[in-house]
């Protein structure tokens, strides 16, 4: 079994941290993806999967990054950028590194990740009090609009909304993930990225 560096520790720490999401690690001029992600990515990007002391990894140049990124968005993909913060003190340490930037399908807002002439929507849906409420936002444009429906109308009412929309990301209350009305409608939107937060987030 192959020893693990310090390094793929330090991989490790900061990828159980945003661990839905594609940890871009910055590795000198390259980002690298290990494991999982480095399967996922070269797939999906088709590159070239290589292997570190034993583990998968693949890379993109730092200075192309971009045009990756944007490809993983337009796959409903959520990434985060880990930097090097500061300078190994000697060959015997580590730099440090830490996550300064997390991007999703719904919150992207450089030209690049954008589609011209298309919206970039994120929607959000809660349940309270009888109703349904829905609202979504173009964090590019600050256009935002919000409506919201009887629950015993959602049948109907949630799937109009998506399709008149048609959001990047869709943030949804952990409740709903057990709603077998709400998980059939978004079957049907395979192409949203969507989060699940606590219901209190909600509120």
């Amino acid at each position: 079994m192959a020893e693990v560096t310090p390094m793929m520790l330090q991989y490790q720490s900061i990828k159980k941290q945003h661990d839905d999401k594609v940890l871009f690690f910055r590795l000198g001029d390259f980002y690298e993806m290990f494991n999982d992600d480095a399967i996922e990515v070269s797939n999906l990007l088709n590159l070239t999967l290589t292997k570190r002391n034993g583990q998968p990894m693949c890379g993109i140049p730092y200075h192309a990054a971009k045009i990756y990124i944007a490809r993983l968005l337009r796959l409903g993909k959520r990434i985060a950028i880990c930097e090097q913060t500061s300078l190994a003190q000697n060959a015997k340490t580590l730099a440090q590194r830490e996550v300064v930037e997390v991007i999703t399908p719904g919150s992207a807002v450089e030209e690049e990740y954008l589609e011209s002439g298309a919206n970039n929507f994120l929607a959000s849906m809660s349940f309270s009090k009888g109703r349904a409420g829905f609202a979504y936002i173009d964090v590019s444009t600050s256009a935002f609009y919000a409506t919201s429906w009887s629950l015993s109308d959602n049948i109907d009412e949630f799937p109009k909304e998506l399709g008149r929309c048609n959001p990047r990301e869709l943030l949804l209350p952990q409740s709903l993930r057990d709603v077998e009305s709400v998980q059939k409608i978004l079957e049907l939107h395979s192409g949203i990225s969507i989060s699940y937060y606590p219901d209190w987030q909600f509120s």
